[in-house]
């Protein structure tokens, strides 16, 4: 008889004939067991050869006996997915003739895998001898599958409850589940909130289409995705990112909502930060041009949903002469400013106003209707009062001036973009009329701005395509009559008819060309004198207006000299014309020096308009002035006005003792003529002389006083 020892088997019955025992009763009770046992058996030799396998291991490997005797069990299950770890315990079994279980993938005969649980076991013979293995062999495949999903399954629940606040409703929005997640940042308990709705986490900052939208969406069984600011129980507020999921029925119907949050506040702040800093300007704390824009399309969204709305004013506030202001008392000075002004708006304005900085030396606020209660005109007087009010800048007081551009909504339009045009344009007006006004936009307005447009335009062009030219204006000594020179005048044609220059150098001045157009003058009128003396003229001095921005360039006298040098034009025959405001503010040490460098070359200087700007006599001393040009303003009034006259022979009389030639401008009439001759001037420029001319007409009609001198 074969016996078992601890920890083993003894042989089966159902091998008895293969050892020449026979047991008809327990052979045949041993062959119906293993024929349907669910089990794979398995038995080998002491080798681990398979001497025989049931019908259940015949199924689960897809092999039939006679296609594996002889063969052990590793040689034809095993593959690459087959764990080392596995077959070294089963190989370790196999040589200390013990028992073990172990868990191994194993392929199929088609190749396939599947995780096989195995109990292997020896069998020994009544003297000890080990005779056989047997193996007892389960797919266990979907088994462990499924623990593994509930293993990551209850993972994720513990690290979705450490991280996600999860809730669900019943269909009517009664809370019927909260974890403990949403209990420990609402601070409110789960007895608390079960039977509530949500409402009890509202915090009130949002508006109540955010939530009636949203209702909408679920119950139209879609999943909602958005922030939502809610409130703890201890009156935080803390930010959630949401989504919410309807849950169906059988019948279709929507029986619960499950809603996933995060927290994002922490999030949200940096975001918020972000956004202020982006949305703000630094200086002075006030909405920045995107931000104001963004408020204001607010204000006109709500405005349209309340029919009560009677609108407002939007305002745009630019500060007069503010680069002044910068170049003599410093940016300090002007960013001190700006501060200032921006805390006087929000003084005045109040509560309900959307007040901002767009930029440089330009605000804007818009008004509510019931802030000015009809009275438009009323409200922009006491505004511009107390905004203009006198302030302390680095111990020096100044006075602000403004000049504001006003319109209306809903009357002059319904949109941001076309708000700030028209206030944008009515400003322009402001500014145009003289500054430190308002302007209410109107269909006028708009009329003047497209004349403006209309006018850069045909600037640009004109740069582009070299259709600038010059005139030329004769003066001459008062003594003799005898030609002196030409001031070189700028002119532009618009399809054949002229534009104004006192239209267009301002606006030229204001876009930044004026740089440009300078150039240009300069070398055309150069071009023309070279000309004239070729001809055998001699046109005498050319005096040519330059600009204060011209002035600031640091290379503009090397500029001058290689034009001269270019067109063989003796320095002492170009007198450059400046007007008082070019020698003042934070250039003028770069103007001194450019005058400077053109004085020692031997270019002379003329201070034009001489007595209308900001007249300082050192300017004569310090600036190695040659002549002053009296304004033709002066001119004008000789003959009715006591005080013109006075003036203008103080100033002749004063230049005489200061070395310095006086050239009157505008002059008209005979009177005028023998007022001037009279106070001792010495040169004449203006219609009772000569008009204008063209560079052709001065060569022909000219010719012979320039040929002679006289």
């Amino acid at each position: 008889m074969y016996r078992q020892k601890p920890g083993t088997l003894t042989k089966p019955c159902s091998t008895a004939r293969t050892f020449g025992m026979y047991d008809p009763d327990a052979d045949i009770l041993a062959k119906l067991v293993a024929e349907h046992v669910c089990d794979g058996l398995v038995l080998t030799d002491p080798e681990g050869k398979i001497l025989w396998i049931n019908p259940a291991f015949e199924r689960l490997c897809g092999y039939e006996l006679h296609e594996i005797i002889g063969k052990r069990p590793g040689e034809v299950l095993q593959g690459n997915d087959t764990s080392p770890h596995s077959r070294a315990r089963l190989a370790e079994a196999i040589a200390t003739q013990t028992r073990c279980r172990v868990d191994i993938v194993n392929y199929d005969k088609a190749g396939s895998a599947y995780i096989s649980e195995i109990h292997l076991g020896p069998i020994f013979d009544d003297d000890g001898q080990l005779t056989h293995f047997v193996a007892v062999q389960r797919d266990v495949t979907r088994e462990r599958a499924l623990a593994q999903e509930s293993i990551d399954y209850k993972t994720y629940q513990r690290a979705l409850d450490q991280q996600a606040i999860i809730s669900a409703t019943d269909a009517r929005g009664r809370i019927t589940y909260v974890n403990s997640k949403f209990s420990s940042i609402s601070g409110y308990t789960s007895e608390e909130l079960i039977g509530q709705n949500h409402r009890i986490v509202n915090s009130g900052r949002h508006n109540p289409s955010f939530f009636r939208d949203m209702w909408q969406s679920i119950r139209a069984g879609q999943t909602w995705h958005g922030e939502i600011c809610n409130i703890t129980k201890g009156g935080d507020l803390y930010w959630v990112d949401t989504n919410i999921v309807p849950v169906h029925g059988a019948g279709g119907e929507i029986v619960r909502y499950v809603s996933t949050r995060y927290e994002v506040t922490k999030r949200k702040a940096v975001e918020d930060e972000l956004r202020r800093i982006a949305e703000t300007d630094d200086l002075t704390g006030l909405a920045n041009r995107a931000r104001f824009a963004k408020d204001l399309a607010q204000r006109i969204t709500l405005s349209g949903q309340e029919p009560t709305d009677q609108g407002g004013l939007l305002i745009m506030f630019d500060l007069d002469h503010f680069k002044e202001l910068n170049d003599t008392l410093g940016h300090h000075c002007g960013d001190q400013l700006l501060q200032e002004i921006g805390q006087r708006l929000m003084d005045f304005t109040g509560p309900n106003r959307v007040v901002a900085r767009l930029g440089g030396d330009e605000f804007a606020a818009f008004i509510p209707a019931e802030a000015y209660q009809n009275a438009p005109e009323e409200y922009l007087r006491s505004l511009h009062a107390f905004t203009s009010k006198a302030v302390s800048l680095s111990d020096t007081i100044y006075l602000p001036s403004f000049s504001m551009g006003v319109t209306l909504y809903p009357q002059d339009a319904q949109t941001v973009e076309g708000l700030l045009i028209n206030a944008d344009v009515a400003l322009y007006e402001a500014k145009h009329n003289g500054r430190n006004q308002w302007c209410i936009f109107d269909q006028s307005v708009r009329g003047k701005l497209i004349c403006r447009n209309h006018l850069k335009a045909i600037l640009a062009d004109a740069l582009d395509n070299d259709r600038f030219q010059i005139a030329l204006q004769p003066f001459c000594k008062f003594e003799t009559g005898a030609h002196s020179g030409f001031e070189v005048l700028v002119r532009l044609d618009d399809e054949g008819s002229p534009v104004a220059p006192d239209l267009f150098i301002p606006l030229a001045e204001e876009l930044g060309f004026i740089s440009r157009i300078g150039r240009v003058v300069m070398q055309k009128a150069m071009a023309a004198r070279q000309a004239m003396v070729q001809a055998g003229l001699r046109p005498g001095k050319f005096a040519i207006n330059v600009s204060a921005p011209e002035l600031r360039e640091p290379c503009f006298a090397l500029e001058v000299q290689e034009l001269l040098a270019q067109h063989d034009i003796p320095p002492t025959e170009l007198v450059i014309e400046i007007t008082e405001t070019a020698l003042i503010g934070r250039s003028t040490q770069t103007v001194a020096s450019t005058l400077q460098q053109l004085h020692e070359s031997g270019v002379g200087l003329a201070l034009d308009d001489f007595g209308t700007g900001f007249s300082s006599l050192s300017h004569l001393r310090d600036f190695h002035v040659d002549k002053i040009k009296i304004d033709k303003s002066f001119v004008h009034d000789l003959e009715e006005d006591a005080s013109d006259r006075a003036l203008v022979d103080g100033l002749i009389s004063l230049a005489r003792r200061l070395g310095i030639e006086v050239v009157a401008e505008g002059v008209e009439t005979t009177a005028q003529r023998d007022y001037l001759r009279s106070f001792g001037c010495d040169y004449l420029q203006g219609f009772i002389h000569s008009r204008p001319l063209t560079v052709k007409a001065a060569d022909g009609q000219g010719c012979d006083d320039l040929s002679s001198g006289k």
